[in-house]
């Protein structure tokens, strides 16, 4: 008769594959854990980093910020100090041209007649005064004609005053019109 094994060995090899398998799969799942925490930790420490590379920048950048804002108050004043200067110098130029014009206004008047008052207004001159004669007056308009800086006259009054005995006779009154010239104008400003 055949012998016949009763024992459960095949049971016994199941249970032990079993616990084998539970056995490596804890151990996977723990090894995976491990692995898990190892990645998240060095992913943190990795954003960390990041984060610091990030505060550093904004701080940089608030800082350039700050130069930016100083660099464009420094236009800003530069092109009011331009300004200013701009004036000025327009000023100046100015000035000089006025005691130019009043220089030229003394050479053009002859001898015998004489300005009261000058206003200008724009490129125009306003001039009223006295002169000994119509003769100087005609003298003085040809002057002013005659010259680089101011335009054609116009006489826009004349009249005798004969209580006025300035000039030993009888004195004549002129009002003058007469511009700047446009030339005068470019000579000055350029």
């Amino acid at each position: 008769m055949s012998r016949i094994n009763l024992l459960p060995w095949r049971e016994w090899e199941r249970e032990r594959r079993n616990r084998t398998f539970f056995a490596r799969l804890a151990a996977s799942a723990l090894i995976g854990l491990c692995v898990a925490a190892l990645a998240g930790l060095h992913v943190d420490r990795l954003a960390g980093r990041q984060d610091g590379r990030t505060a550093a920048l904004r701080v940089q950048l608030a800082e350039l910020d700050g130069r930016i804002l100083g660099v464009e108050t420094l236009r800003s004043e530069s092109e009011g100090l331009e300004a200013r200067i701009a004036v000025v110098l327009g000023l100046h130029e100015q000035r000089s041209n006025v005691a130019r014009m009043l220089l030229e206004l003394a050479r053009t008047a002859p001898a015998g007649a004489h300005y009261e008052t000058l206003t200008r207004t724009g490129d125009a001159i306003s001039a009223s005064g006295t002169a000994d004669s119509a003769a100087r007056i005609s003298a003085l308009m040809r002057r002013l004609a005659a010259s680089e800086r101011f335009g054609m006259p116009t006489l826009r009054s004349i009249r005798e005053d004969p209580d006025q005995t300035q000039y030993g006779g009888r004195a004549v009154h002129f009002d003058l019109a007469f511009p700047v010239a446009a030339s005068s104008h470019q000579a000055e400003g350029g």
